[in-house]
């Protein structure tokens, strides 16, 4: 019963869709537009065909990218005269948690083809490569991090692991394998080495190479008894503790023993394994909501889960999937007047699991054109700014209040009005005053050609201003204008205002 929209009451169809950065301590066992434009455009979102398959001059792994720097409005010298420590750790530094806007802004500059640091080693680059895929695995992207891989002009052996480590978590086991024969030194992957020789079916050849890493120790102890475990085929027999550190290939191993470890208390990247369709219902929607709030999985995705079957249980995750589909009955059957009443419901609801972007996504388009009566209505207008394309129809709905004129300027590009009495207002407006300058420091690092590290360390402070942090609210945004991302910090400042976060 997916969400209809608008002519005729058409159901909206869902849209299809390393070691260190997936490494985890495995916990005791336990049997969850009208904005003013500047070059970041809404293209490419999460999921996209990537527009190139190699750097589009050249000029080596670093310059590797799935479109130019030029179409989300960013230089391409975008790295300066910076140098791989600096970029590696301002990249390492980059949150998980921040809002929708600097979440978008990230990925893309992680994915961007940018001109390598000037002066920059083959070696060098490499590395730099690497941070950009740990940096996207990290954050959840396993897609984008793979799409970066295939479209690097060389495969290296660290990128080979990481592709092998994506393909695991991706349900893709045979792919993995063909992606690292050849690639990886047994050196750096001997237990993958011994897991493919038995995925493809030679199991003596598996068992020989384990013997000898046992007997040249160059195998963790309880990764050998593992794959052991895994050769003898022994499921439910000899059960063994779970490694110390999860990687994508002992957690895979592990399930397929049949002793799997949930992934509630992984890293977000391991969600995409209970996505393959071999989980539950409600694995699955927890996977999703983890994915889309990271914002590396469409929402429409998630309403296609949603509204997949009535839901079996009460609290929590399913309150948001009974709003839903009480949200695609309200609008089939025309009630606005329940439709209000439902969508204050919804907002509470998502709200308080930080997924207030996708319920905007979800639903912003067909709910534009309908009039509700007093309930619902700001809840609505709150929506319509989140969802980006709808700022004149919002302006309609704007509250007769001074906070939210100030949010509806912010949007629609205007000059902001004084005196809030809104704390985090008062720290944005800061931002935008024209009579502002540049702090001499930035200016200086601007001029001096090093946009890139300005803007992580931007990133970097939109995350603590989401938490309310007034200072970095004000320097963060400084810094997206700074550099000619003026809509982009437009719409941060619009999330700022509306969407609470609790860090």
């Amino acid at each position: 019963m997916p969400l209809r929209a608008q002519d005729g009451g058409a159901p909206l169809s869902a849209i299809g869709w390393l070691d260190q950065a997936l490494a985890a301590p495995v916990p005791d066992p336990v049997l969850p537009s009208p904005l003013p434009q500047d070059g970041t455009q809404d293209g490419p979102a999460v999921d996209f065909e990537p527009i190139a398959s190699a750097p589009l001059d050249g000029t080596g792994l670093a310059a590797t990218g799935l479109f130019t720097a030029e179409r989300i409005g960013l230089p391409r010298s975008f790295w300066g005269d910076a140098t791989l420590d600096q970029i590696t750790e301002a990249i390492a530094a980059l949150p998980q948690d921040t809002l929708p806007s600097a979440n978008r802004l990230t990925l893309r500059v992680l994915i961007a083809e940018f001109a390598p640091p000037w002066g920059m080693t083959a070696p060098d680059q490499a590395r730099l490569l690497l941070a950009r895929v740990d940096a996207l695995i990290r954050l959840g992207a396993l897609e984008q991090a793979g799409q970066l891989i295939d479209a690097a002009p060389e495969q290296t052996a660290a990128l080979a692991a990481r592709a092998f480590d994506i393909a695991l978590l991706l349900g893709e086991e045979d792919r993995a394998c063909d992606q690292m024969s050849g690639r990886i030194t047994p050196d750096q992957g001997q237990a993958a080495r011994i897991f493919c020789m038995a995925r493809g079916g030679d199991w003596p050849a598996a068992y020989s190479a384990l013997q000898v890493a046992r007997s040249l120790g160059t195998l963790e102890a309880d990764k050998a008894a593992l794959l052991e475990r895994f050769l003898e085929e022994e499921e439910g027999e000899n059960l063994l503790p779970p490694p110390q550190r999860t990687t994508p290939l002992t957690w895979r191993i592990m399930e397929a023993l049949g002793d799997p470890v949930t992934t509630a208390t992984l890293p977000v990247a391991y969600a995409h394994a209970d996505l393959r369709g071999t989980s539950g219902w409600r694995a699955q929607l927890d996977a999703a909501e983890r994915l889309t709030r990271a914002g590396v999985m469409q929402p429409n995705r998630l309403l296609g889960l949603y509204t997949q079957r009535r839901p079996a249980a009460s609290g929590g995750m399913w309150e948001r999937v009974r709003a839903i589909q009480a949200l695609d009955q309200a609008i089939a059957a025309r009630d606005n007047a329940r439709l209000g009443a439902v969508l204050d419901e919804a907002w509470v609801l998502f709200t308080s699991a930080e997924l207030e972007q996708a319920l905007a996504e979800m639903t912003a388009d067909t709910l534009a054109s309908l009039q509700l009566d007093s309930n619902g209505t700001e809840v609505l207008w709150k929506l319509l700014l989140l969802a980006r394309d709808h700022a004149e129809r919002a302006a309609e709905l704007t509250p007769d209040t001074i906070t939210a004129r100030f949010v509806m300027a912010l949007a629609a590009g205007d000059p902001l009005p004084p005196d809030t009495g809104n704390g985090m207002a008062e720290a944005i407006a800061l931002a935008f005053d024209p009579q502002e300058d540049v702090p001499a420091a930035l200016r200086a690092q601007i001029d001096a050609g090093a946009p890139g590290l300005v803007l992580l360390e931007g990133l970097r402070q939109i995350a603590d201003a989401s938490t309310g942090d007034l200072q970095a609210a004000t320097r963060g945004l400084h810094r997206l204008r700074a550099i000619g991302l003026e809509g982009t910090a437009r719409q941060i400042g619009v999330e700022l205002m509306l969407l609470e976060r609790r860090g």
